[in-house]
């Protein structure tokens, strides 16, 4: 074959898995075993005091932006790639990369709490955050890790889904990112805080930018819903 690899069954079922999908899967498999490593790396301290208040909004910041350029990044792996004929493996490496690019944004915001210190009520604070982070990283990394599965072994996806006796079957490798379940905790904390400071007359302005993140937006960051249709590209022809 000269545009994909033959992955046989045990059934005497094949799976044509065009070239550049092959190449696709080697790469997102480095990049979740990447983020996967960073996820558990230990950092020393930066020597900054975690503030429930700037910090929080400023780490919701980041999630939120790096939620918004996720999608586009996952449609490149579609377009540029898997519905590409003739993609090679540079443009395989240059889509997986720049999936990675989005990911870091979640792995160096962790990684940038995790090396702060807190006491008092910042501890709650930056432990939820955390769990935010960790939250959305890991559900990415779990998808990838089911994407490069598929591609790896289509036959044994067929079956887990009894979609094998399906002449033309649509595998659909679904990216859910549900709300993580610190998310309740940490508004329930924000309004506890603000009460608390304006009591003692000590809350913090918000920012006029209306773009700025407030910890009143913390329920609008979460679910979002990506398809990612592998189908005939992924599973090309099927040979019985």
């Amino acid at each position: 074959m000269t545009m994909g690899s033959v992955v046989p069954s045990p059934k005497d079922m094949v799976c044509v898995i065009p070239a550049q999908v092959i190449l696709l899967g080697e790469a997102l498999a480095l990049v979740a075993h990447g983020a996967r490593q960073t996820l558990t790396r230990t950092v020393p301290s930066s020597g900054h005091a975690f503030d429930p208040f700037g910090d929080t909004s400023r780490h919701l910041g980041v999630i939120q932006q790096a939620l918004n350029r996720l999608k586009p990044r996952l449609d490149g792996l579609m377009t540029d790639v898997i519905h590409k004929k003739g993609a090679s493996a540079i443009d395989a490496g240059r889509a997986a990369g720049r999936l990675e690019q989005v990911l870091s944004e979640f792995l160096d915001g962790y990684l940038d709490a995790k090396a702060s210190s807190a006491d008092g009520k910042a501890v709650e604070a930056r432990r939820l955050i955390l769990g935010v982070y960790r939250h959305h990283i890991k559900e990415i990394c779990e998808w990838l890790g089911e994407l490069v599965a598929v591609i790896n072994y289509p036959v044994k996806a067929l079956h887990k889904r009894n979609m094998a006796a399906e002449s033309s079957p649509l595998l659909t490798v679904t990216l859910n990112l549900t709300t993580p379940p610190e998310m309740a905790q940490l508004e329930a904390l924000a309004s506890s805080l603000r009460r608390a400071a304006e009591v003692s007359g000590e809350a913090p302005c918000r920012d006029e930018d209306p773009s700025t993140p407030t910890l009143g937006l913390l329920g609008t960051v979460g679910a979002l819903v990506f398809g990612a249709g592998v189908a005939e590209a992924i599973l090309g022809n099927r040979y019985e």
